[in-house]
């Protein structure tokens, strides 16, 4: 072949005039067929040309990547850094450019990835050295969306090192290379300006980004999905600011405008996130899912593709029936980068999250939370709207029974004084609530709260946060609880590390130790029996009383202390049925079920047999509770 022919075949895979009449060492790649030519967004940056191996693991391939951002991109801005943490999104020239899959393991895992590369845009991989190695082609367009960068001390020079400090200096850069950026507690958030003109659309947004819509990944198939309004979200630099975080735009093709706090659909606010709720729709390889409130981009359709709404991968029973492929999505932002990179830890939240979803088939009774997968959202710096940066996020289901009502709030009203209340609907709902709460609604609750943290158990979680009541919801009919902010105490799945060592001890100690059953991590000793007392004793009544009552009933002798019991369960569930008035025979069995609800109640108090033990794991407070007497 002369080199007129490899001219010609460089122009057409480059579609670029040649520079010179010699081939670079990348062009020649290119014509060798070991490398290609793909398009590499930097979103909110620019867009770039990079020719990259041709055949390669997904991890090298981002190494590869990141590694030309750093040196032509980052390096040489105003204030030099390399990528710490960032996701890799690949979609394919002709399909619509949302018509997507991320290649993080964070997100979707690597045998899912695999197939819907194969399944999506026809990319095959083989093992080679035990790793799934793919062959990539032109139509390949990535997307490098960074979250956050670390600092470099200096941009090096282009010429050789020539004082001692620009050495030195180089030396520390050459030492931090062998450092992981996405571990390194110096990095910070990765943000980026875009100055817009008040009175003209905004282009700059608008040509960087493609589009300004949450964009979420389905945790077991993998499959794509938009917010069906463009979004924006706000931050502050101060996690502790977090009316900062309240405010959201949905504007299209415009500058974006915040109004008042609180039009971001906020479901809650916690220590460490901020709930939102938001609607989202699969992305379709033609982008026939587009509507007027899409920005107008140049996605690189093909006029004849054929719509594909991503029914691939999907598993049987996984997906519930009611999505017809929506998501209601209850999205929850970190306050913090600190907080985002602890929560998608493998151990924590969303780790833990991808967990349950994957062993949903073990929530058949849906008392733990429904996670859909992880989101990629843009957020603006609430005193700066040119200044934006890109989130993480954990999306829910959404529930309208459930909604925002905790436990927490439950209880605040289960207590509350009918007589302080002064708003009449209010009062009308909180009448009707403890009216209508008897004995066995106690029991169905108590059941329904311990049942969750035996699902927790069964999916293979190792601990619940249990140390206040916002991590509950209760239904709106007060039957049943969803746990939620699944975070495992950062202890991540069940294993027998205090089995083992109690074993390897063993042998070492002359004394046989007692080994402990492994079960459940969640506190029990504080809130539960303060729940319990509540709800038994503090119906209608108030905390101080409940509190002031617990303190008499420890203090008085037995028979008192169950007989003070036994009054107030009369007056808070059988209010009526046990004066003289009654019938001889309702009396008495009313009186009956009473001191076996007091008796029992008072050997859980004060921890009396058969009770002892009975907050010593979930197992033996199941069996207390199930021998609750009801009528």
């Amino acid at each position: 072949m002369t080199n007129d022919d490899d001219d010609i075949r460089l122009m057409s895979i480059t579609n670029r005039p040649l520079e010179s009449f010699l081939h670079s060492k990348s062009e020649s790649e290119l014509l060798e067929g070991t490398k290609v030519e793909i398009e590499l967004l930097i979103p909110g940056f620019c867009t770039m040309e990079v020719r990259i191996p041709k055949v390669s693991s997904i991890p090298t391939l981002k190494t590869f990547l990141v590694e030309h951002a750093n040196e032509n991109l980052l390096r040489h801005d105003e204030h030099p850094a390399k990528v710490a943490k960032a996701w890799l999104v690949l979609a394919m020239f002709g399909n619509d450019d949302m018509y997507d899959i991320p290649l993080e393991v964070e997100a979707v895992e690597l045998k899912v990835q695999l197939e819907r590369m194969k399944s999506m845009f026809g990319l095959t991989a083989r093992l080679k050295d035990g790793e799934p190695h793919v062959t990539w082609n032109e139509k390949c367009r990535f997307a490098l969306v960074i979250f956050s960068v670390v600092r470099i001390s200096k941009v090096p020079s282009s010429n050789s090192v020539s004082s001692g400090s620009e050495k030195m200096s180089a030396d520390l850069d050459a030492t931090e290379n062998d450092t992981d950026p996405s571990s390194r507690a110096d990095q910070v958030p990765y943000t980026f300006v875009l100055e817009e003109r008040p009175s003209a659309p905004a282009t700059l947004l608008e040509n960087t980004l493609r589009s300004t819509h949450l964009r979420a990944w389905d945790f077991v198939t993998g499959e794509a999905l938009a917010s069906k309004l463009p979004i924006v979200f706000s931050f502050a630099d101060d996690p502790r600011d977090r009316r900062a975080f309240m405010m959201v735009s949905r504007s299209a093709q415009e500058c974006q405008q915040f109004n008042a706090p609180g039009e971001g659909d906020i479901l809650g606010m916690g220590e460490n996130a901020i709930v939102h709720r938001v609607q989202l729709s699969l992305t379709q390889s033609d982008g026939s899912h587009r509507d007027e409130h899409w920005t107008r981009v140049n996605v690189g359709l093909e006029n004849d593709k054929s719509t594909d709404i991503q029914s691939n991968n999907k598993l049987e029973g996984d997906r519930d029936s009611s999505q017809e492929g929506d998501w209601d999505a209850a999205v929850k932002r970190p306050f913090s980068l600190g907080k985002m990179l602890v929560f998608l830890q493998n151990s924590s939240e969303a780790g833990l999250a991808k967990r349950l979803r994957l062993a949903n088939l073990l929530n058949s009774d849906k008392r733990v939370l429904y996670f859909y997968g992880l989101g990629l959202g843009l957020s603006t710096n609430a005193y700066n709207q040119n200044q934006y940066k890109f989130e993480l996020m954990l999306l829910a289901k959404y529930e309208e029974d459930f909604s925002t009502y905790t436990m927490r709030c439950f209880m605040e009203e289960y207590m509350s004084v009918q007589s302080s209340v002064k708003n009449n609907d209010q009062w009308l709902s909180i009448h009707k609530m403890q009216s209508e709460f008897s004995i066995s609604s106690v029991k169905v609750f108590l059941v329904s709260l311990l049942n969750a943290f035996r699902d927790l158990t069964l999916m293979g979680v190792q601990a619940f946060d249990f140390n206040h009541l916002n991590n509950v919801l209760v239904s709106r009919d007060y039957q049943s609880v969803r746990l939620i902010d699944i975070d495992g105490n950062s202890q991540g799945s069940i294993d027998y590390p205090s089995l083992e060592s109690t074993l390897a001890n063993s042998n070492m100690s002359p004394r046989q130790p007692k080994i402990e059953k492994p079960c459940l991590d969640v506190d029990l000793n504080i809130l539960l029996p303060s729940v319990i007392e509540q709800l038994i004793l503090g119906k209608g009544r108030g905390r101080s009383f409940v509190s002031n009552t617990r303190s008499e009933i420890w203090q008085a002798k037995e028979e008192k202390g169950k007989s003070i019991i036994r009054t107030i369960i009369m007056e808070n569930f059988y209010y009526g049925l046990g004066g003289h008035k009654t019938e001889g025979e309702q009396n008495s069995q009313v009186q009956k079920h009473v001191i076996k609800v007091a008796e029992w109640f008072y050997a859980l108090l004060k921890k009396k047999s058969p009770w002892t033990n009975w907050t010593h794991d979930i197992y033996d407070a199941m069996r207390c509770i199930d021998h609750l007497p009801i009528s």
